[in-house]
């Protein structure tokens, strides 16, 4: 293959800011096809993208379009309808987090993917954010990490669960996956899940964790995670030998290494831009997934390592 055709189910918000443009950027991506149930939607968006093919219906997308790859880009309630029918069509999938409701489905895709010879790919962009590879680079340099923290609060006092399904599984599931992805799979989980100020009809519902984790290769790590803080700041730390790195992600990260002082980085410095769909790892996590279907390799948050994600989660909601 010299390129990849790629379809979307979904024509969004989230889809149109992040995914949409990403792959336009993709030199060996072509957007061939979009099939949305909102038509006003559907061809605002087919026509920014030059797409002629449209649809309501997207089985008949599958079925008249060449397509080789398909975005399907929504929350996961609706999922279960429709990947088992694109996987089973033989397309690659790209599918935004959290990577179904329970784990059981996301194990059940899985299996499906492998049985019908498809790639997938999950958007936990985090271990795709610039600053967050670099750092992960430069540890490595001296050695594997020894111990990783990441912290991700956020103010959703007002708001309430996502479609009944708790904020570990559908937000901060972010830092969950990055934490694995920068130290590996984890042996022990220790936990701790509470609520605190919440509004009427959200008072049964966590919305504050904190979590000490033994990864199988030795490191240690520590999650913390408050839904009802005064605003959104998300910070890793990864410490490795006689280095330490402190991620403001997706921004910025001091790298100190002992002897030798403070280095800064920063997004626009490490992609040449600011814009969030591309420091953010977007833009990164769509041109590997291009790149792993045109040489035939397994993207690194393909559903089987989802599938790991979903199970840690479910051990820091259950304490462990």
């Amino acid at each position: 293959m010299s390129s990849v055709n790629v379809a979307f189910i979904g024509a969004g918000g989230l889809a149109n800011s992040m995914h949409y443009p990403s792959v336009a950027d993709n030199p060996q991506a072509n957007l061939v096809a979009i099939a949305d149930l909102d038509e006003e939607r559907r061809n605002r968006t087919a026509a920014k993208y030059g797409v002629t093919a449209r649809y309501a219906d997207f089985r008949q997308m599958l079925e008249r379009e060449e397509i080789d790859a398909v975005y399907v880009i929504m929350p996961p309630f609706p999922l279960p309808d429709i990947l088992p029918d694109v996987l089973a069509a033989g397309k690659h999938v790209f599918i935004e987090k959290p990577p179904g409701q329970r784990t059981e489905q996301t194990q059940e895709w899985a299996e499906l993917a492998a049985q019908h010879g498809c790639k997938t790919i999950v958007g936990l962009n985090r271990r795709y954010a610039a600053v967050v590879e670099h750092c992960l680079a430069a540890v490595r340099e001296r050695g594997e990490p020894s111990m990783v923290m990441a912290e991700f609060h956020k103010d959703m006092l007002k708001g309430g669960p996502y479609w009944d399904m708790s904020i570990l599984r559908t937000d901060i599931i972010h830092i969950v996956d990055c934490m694995r992805g920068l130290c590996g799979e984890v042996a022990e989980v220790v936990s701790h899940a509470d609520h605190h100020y919440v509004r009427e009809g959200w008072d049964n519902s966590h919305n504050l964790y904190n979590a000490l984790l033994r990864f199988e290769n030795g490191a240690s790590g520590l999650l913390t995670a408050n839904r009802t803080s005064g605003n959104r700041y998300e910070r890793f730390e990864l410490h490795g030998r006689e280095i330490s790195t402190y991620i403001r992600a997706p921004h910025r990260a001091e790298i100190w290494r002992a002897g030798e002082g403070e280095t800064v980085v920063t997004d626009e410095q490490l992609t040449g831009h600011t814009e969030a769909r591309k420091t953010y790892g977007y833009q990164a996590e769509t041109d590997h997934f291009i790149d792993c279907i045109l040489h035939d390799q397994e993207p690194r948050t393909n559903f089987a390592d989802a599938v790991k994600t979903m199970q840690l989660v479910d051990r820091i909601e259950r304490g462990g």
